[in-house]
């Protein structure tokens, strides 16, 4: 990574750091060996536990590894370059993004082979990304699914640019992607026929399959899926560009479904998953669905935010001063798991709704005012947005270095 992080100045305008940490360097900060509870922060605060992030990256890793994939994780959750870092230290292939302010991001911090994972259309972005790929300046890959947008990235596409394109499929009542067949050698033929383009793949994403979930039907269906994908490569390969060819889905739920059939492509090719939310894992939806869950090669929460009873009206009552701008609730509310007062204590409790600044805490187990309550999040990248520097602690809560986001 060609910046560093240690010379950045703490500002206000982090959430929850310490009053006092405004105006020093991340390394001043860190040699204080500040403690998340003994430390002045701030609540609500979002942490990381280091353990657990490292144990997800080496456990996607090693699963790639057993099954011949290669991994892009998608960095679109975490919009951090230093968690990006360890996931090409471990070996990641590429990294995935959503757009190509992402990719600007990403770029800026020495990552050179990204996948847009996505159409790209935007002009500007079409003849940058185009002339990125020509100078050799990095490798960026993006998705094409019909013939009306790839003439749109023909027309923008420099005259003496490059482009790496991938083919997005898709199912009815889905999302993006060919739904015919029948398109994908006319996009790819028309891919083949111009010197600037290079077709590098097929690709889509078993997520957005329409009833997809870990019961037979579900199943039936994700598999159903990535036989298209399979079935779009066998179409698209006699046009393929000089690379190896690349078949490619995978989230972080259904990802053991994705190796398995996408793995049945007769060519040479690479296999690519692009697996995100992994990466800090869940409490509540990837744990319940996820391939690991029940055995030993487990992925672990990483994700806790912190936040203090500021009122207790009512027996068996308290409100939070955490809300909707702190945490994710798009699936799921957060999950009680722990009480600091004088220690640390396990705890159980529900919360039954946020507001904007407030949560509302049910629990049958003993709590007061300003006392601290943690909390287990589903879904990471809805909490990650909301944290632009985040703790990132061992297993005493010592915080041992801060992680930047870029939202």
């Amino acid at each position: 990574m060609e910046q560093s992080f240690s010379s950045k100045v703490i500002e206000s305008t982090f959430k929850g750091f310490p009053i006092d940490s405004y105006g020093k360097t991340l390394e001043q900060f860190l040699a204080t060996k500040p403690n998340l509870f003994t430390a002045n922060f701030q609540f609500p605060i979002m942490v990381i536990n280091e353990r657990s992030l490292k144990n997800n990256i080496d456990r996607m890793a090693s699963y790639c590894k057993s099954v011949g994939a290669e991994l892009a994780p998608h960095v679109k959750t975490t919009m951090s370059p230093q968690i990006a870092k360890l996931q090409t230290d471990a070996g990641a292939f590429a990294l995935t993004i959503a757009n190509f302010w992402q990719a600007s991001i990403f770029l800026s911090y020495g990552f050179k082979k990204l996948i847009i994972a996505n159409e790209v259309l935007d002009p500007s972005a079409i003849a940058e990304i185009s002339r990125l790929n020509k100078s050799k300046a990095a490798e960026i890959i993006f998705y094409v699914d019909s013939l009306a947008g790839l003439e749109i990235v023909k027309k923008y596409t420099a005259d003496q640019g490059e482009q790496n394109l991938f083919i997005e499929i898709g199912t009815d009542d889905g999302r993006g992607g060919v739904r015919d067949l029948a398109e994908v050698a006319l996009i790819a033929k028309a891919i083949a026929a111009d010197s600037r383009l290079k077709l590098r793949g097929v690709t889509g994403f078993e997520g957005a399959v329409p009833l997809a979930a870990r019961n037979k039907k579900g199943e039936k269906r994700l598999t159903a899926f990535c036989q298209k994908i399979v079935a779009a490569a066998d179409r698209a390969y006699p046009y393929k560009s000089d690379a190896v060819f690349i078949v490619s889905a995978g989230g972080s739920a259904y990802f053991e479904i994705v190796a398995a059939e996408l793995n049945k492509f007769a060519q040479e090719k690479i296999l690519l998953l692009r697996s995100g939310g992994y990466v800090t894992h869940d409490s509540k939806y990837y744990e319940e669905i996820y391939p690991f869950r029940g055995s030993e090669q487990t992925f672990k929460a990483a994700i806790e935010v912190w936040a203090q009873i500021i009122s207790s009206p009512e027996p068996n009552f308290g409100v939070l001063n955490l809300g909707k701008r702190d945490i994710g609730n798009d699936l799921h509310n957060p999950i009680p798991f722990a009480r600091y007062a004088a220690g640390l204590t396990g705890f159980s409790g529900q919360i039954e709704k946020l507001n904007d600044q407030h949560g509302y805490l049910r629990s049958k187990q003993d709590f007061a005012v300003s006392q601290l309550i943690g909390l287990a999040i589903s879904h990471p990248c809805t909490t990650f947005d909301k944290w632009r520097l985040i703790p990132l602690v061992n297993d005493n809560y010592d915080v041992v270095d801060c992680l930047y986001t870029f939202f």
